[in-house]
């Protein structure tokens, strides 16, 4: 299954979580990407309510959010797109997460963003050897990406300061 699925910040997104792209549209999406964005997020979900949920929480910090379901559709794309971030579940077809976290250290090392793996009962020392920065459990809690995004320093100033406001509220 192909999937990918880019948003523009507009809180539009497309029709679904999971549009099969053509590759000609694929490819222009990624160089629109590769251009325009300077804080871009790859979010490697098989659940389309789980990767929206990401994909709306990522676009209010400020990113701009690429979605795919499969590992070597991320690997491909995390080394044609700079990104700032990946967002990983491990139960994937294919290539899963763990093998995905291996290869990208091979192909990238330290060059590569910082993975945060959600998942359910997700091993989280092996995460964190294979080189994931955080692990966070399904379901998903907003407040947890925050936290996460915050100790990363991945939150814009904008998303912290809005933050702040309405904690002082």
């Amino acid at each position: 299954m192909k999937s990918f699925r880019p948003s523009d910040n507009g809180g539009t997104g497309g029709d679904a979580p999971f549009d099969v792209a053509p590759s000609s549209h694929t490819e222009a999406i990624i160089s629109n990407n590769t251009v325009a964005s300077h804080s871009t997020a790859l979010v490697v979900e098989t659940d389309p309510e789980s990767a929206e949920l990401l994909r709306l929480l990522l676009e209010s910090d400020g990113f701009r959010v690429i979605t795919v379901a499969t590992g070597e559709e991320a690997l491909d794309i995390a080394r044609r797109v700079p990104l700032s971030l990946i967002t990983l579940d491990v139960h994937l077809p294919g290539m899963d997460g763990w093998k995905f976290l291996l290869k990208l250290q091979d192909s990238l090392g330290q060059e590569s963003a910082p993975v945060i793996v959600v998942g359910g009962r997700t091993d989280m020392g092996m995460a964190l050897s294979r080189g994931a920065a955080a692990v966070l459990e399904k379901p998903l809690q907003p407040a947890e990406l925050q936290t996460s995004l915050t100790l990363l320093g991945l939150r814009s100033r904008e998303a912290l300061l809005a933050e702040i406001q309405r904690a002082l509220r």
